[in-house]
């Protein structure tokens, strides 16, 4: 299967949902046989069929617009269509998106791996891994660029970031339980 193929279908999906949502204002799921020909393209409707959890965050100007995901695993070519249409219209960070903004909107897709469970923070590779916290009923994530972005120096640091992101005290990451992850990031 051609990869860039499937990046391309991913970052077509995502845009054509948050298009759909501005015409229909709802969210509106295009079947993947909309998109390509599923008996002639099998394996990469296999690939975009695969479970994993996904990130979209939205860019404009080079700053985040908007980004909304999950870690629950799901098929991408529907969880992308979800989260894009999450990320543009229900981020509480950001007012909704204007439709005239989508054409200066960079989508960025990220892929979770499967989380690994950490028994140090040093296993932690800032710039390379994201991380995933859960303490006292709360959680939250931060994906592997963030530390570049915000220059954290130490998986301390991202950890403390995560915890003031999550709204607790800075040093409850020593108490939580701290998955690691990797990610596949797709852009346009």
């Amino acid at each position: 299967m051609e990869e860039e193929k499937r990046r391309k279908v991913l970052i077509e999906l995502a845009r054509k949902a948050i298009e759909k949502t501005f015409a229909n204002n709802r969210l509106t799921i295009t079947p993947l046989s909309e998109i390509i020909d599923i008996e002639k393209e099998k394996e990469l409707a296999e690939a975009l069929r695969e479970k994993k959890g996904v990130f979209i965050t939205l860019k404009k100007s080079g700053q985040v617009r908007g980004c909304i995901g999950t870690i629950s695993k799901d098929e991408i070519w529907i969880q992308v269509q979800k989260y894009a249409v999450f990320s543009a219209f229900n981020d509480p960070r950001f007012p909704p998106l204007e439709k005239e903004e989508l054409k200066n909107i960079k989508i960025e897709i990220s892929i979770l791996d499967d989380p690994q469970d950490i028994k140090s923070i040093e296993e932690i590779e800032l710039g390379k891994d994201g991380v995933i916290m859960e303490v006292g009923g709360k959680g939250g994530v931060l994906l592997p660029e963030v530390a570049v972005e915000h220059g954290v120096k130490t998986p301390q640091e991202f950890l403390e970031m995560l915890c003031r992101k999550i709204g607790i005290p800075n040093d409850s990451w020593k108490k939580a339980k701290i998955k690691k992850f990797r990610t596949e990031k797709i852009t346009n």
